[in-house]
């Protein structure tokens, strides 16, 4: 994911439009199923550069309730404060003026958004995803996939406590 930027966005108000089609980056902890797709363009804006536009990538999750494998499709808006500035040169903590802390995007003349297509990915991949919305998922005794059948487990015995409210259930 580098671009070439020599002479574009050195200045205010340079901008240069970065097309992704390319493999999803490692290090996420995530298997992704086919090429990230999206455009970022990176505008200079006197200090920082503006990084903005879209980026689509389908995730391989489990399912939270069955743990099934199941593809989720993920649509990233980018709208990101970042600095010209190499990583080795970027002060720790964040920027006084507007409490900013820099992303550093820009080795030399090419600007590589490998580390910012990560960060995002990982921040928008959803926490619980279903494989489908009426997942049954799988019985608390036996392990068996109640989305694949009924197990063969006895109906639980209930608490005494709470022996009214199941019969209110099963009317």
């Amino acid at each position: 994911m580098k671009y070439n930027i020599l002479g574009k966005i050195d200045h205010a108000p340079g901008r240069v439009e970065c097309v992704i089609d390319a493999p999803a980056p490692t290090g996420t902890g995530y298997q992704f199923e086919g090429r990230l797709a999206g455009t970022i363009v990176l505008v200079n804006t006197g200090k920082r550069i503006a990084a903005y536009g879209w980026l689509q990538a389908t995730v391989v999750l489990n399912c939270s309730r069955c743990l099934r494998l199941h593809n989720v499709p993920l649509d990233i808006v980018v709208d990101e404060i970042c600095s010209l500035e190499q990583i080795d040169q970027v002060e720790v903590g964040q920027d006084s003026e507007n409490g900013i802390c820099p992303i550093p995007l820009v080795d030399h003349e090419v600007v590589n958004l490998r580390e910012l297509v990560r960060e995002l990915l990982i921040l928008n991949i959803p926490p619980r995803s279903l494989c489908r919305p009426d997942c049954r998922g799988l019985c608390p005794h036996c392990g068996q996939d109640l989305n694949e059948g009924q197990c063969k487990c006895e109906e639980q015995q209930v608490d005494p406590r709470l022996a009214p409210l199941q019969k209110l259930r099963q009317q």
